[in-house]
Formats: C-alpha cells, sequence, structure tokens
C-alpha cells in the first residue's frame, strides 16, 4: 500500500511539473530563464509593460513608459514582449528602435494569461497591458490598455504611502 501511495504521488508531481515550470518560463533577451517576481518587491514601485513588437499601440505609445523612467528614477519598469521565442529578434529590434534601456523579458500570450489568472483572476487581453507593483512585490493592479506619462504618475501619486488603499485585482 506504501508503495503504491508512494507511485501516485510520483505521478501527481510529475503532471504538476508543466504548470510550474510554465509559470517560470520567461527568459531575459539573452535566454537565461526568469521570472516577474524576482523583479518586483524591492521596496519600489515597479511597473511592468506588456508589449508586442507588431502592436500598432505598443509602438506609439512605449514613449510615454520611456519618459516615465527618466522623470521617476525611484520607480523600476519592466517590459514584457509577448511576441515568443520565434519572434525574439523582432522584439529585440522593437528595443532597439525604441530605446528601452529597463529590462525587457521575453515570454507569449498562453504564458501571460495564465501568470495574470494565478496572480489576478484577470485573462490577458492583449497589449499594451501594464501591471503595478507596491514595493512590497503586491500586484495591484492590471490595466489593459495604453497609459500616458502623467496617468502613470497619477496612479503612483495616489496611492500615497498606503498601498493598500489601491483597487483590488
Amino acid at each position: 500500500m506504501h508503495n503504491m501511495k508512494h507511485q501516485w504521488i510520483s505521478v501527481l508531481c510529475l503532471c504538476l511539473i508543466p504548470l510550474m515550470a510554465s509559470a517560470y518560463a520567461m527568459t531575459d533577451m539573452n535566454d537565461k530563464p526568469t521570472n516577474i517576481q524576482t523583479l518586483v518587491g524591492k521596496g519600489k514601485w515597479t511597473v511592468v509593460e506588456i508589449w508586442a513588437s507588431d502592436c500598432r499601440m505598443c509602438q506609439l505609445s512605449i514613449q510615454h513608459i520611456v519618459n516615465f523612467k527618466t522623470a521617476h528614477p525611484e520607480v523600476d519598469i519592466v517590459g514584457i514582449s509577448v511576441d515568443g521565442t520565434q519572434g525574439k529578434a523582432d522584439a529585440q529590434t522593437f528595443i532597439g528602435e525604441q530605446h528601452l534601456t529597463f529590462p525587457n523579458l521575453l515570454s507569449d500570450k498562453q504564458e501571460m494569461d495564465q501568470y495574470l489568472f494565478a496572480t489576478a483572476e484577470k485573462n490577458f487581453i492583449g497589449t499594451p497591458t501594464f501591471l503595478f507593483y507596491d514595493p512590497q512585490g503586491k500586484l495591484l493592479t492590471v490595466q489593459a490598455k495604453a497609459l500616458t506619462e502623467k496617468e502613470l504618475s497619477g496612479f503612483i501619486d495616489s496611492q500615497g504611502s498606503q498601498p493598500e488603499i489601491a483597487e483590488p485585482c
């Protein structure tokens, strides 16, 4: 009986491995595995912009987050391309053309959908999408639309010293 129980546990663990791996399947642009949680919650606000190189709205609005980063060096910015591994060259071209100096990760739409559902019980709608993390690393809100520099600043400024008053995800 003990042996059979051990076999079931082994089978269960093997079935869960793909689910756990998908949560950490993002890479940086040097193909190093990483995930969002390692980049947030370091005592600083973090804004994550999810983008795609072929997204016209992303191309038109990405300068707002570049300007926001310049005006707010105390806030960490992370970009996530959903171009997938097959679109890595397109993502790298976008990063260069847009002069993105903040860290950018590579993911895909399915992984982002799984991540957002697991962390915020929301589906990934499209790009651009913004995620706001408080200084403790808690995801406060998901905004599936282009945001201006003023809107980015306004959200963080409205939180003051009490991030728990934010609209829950």
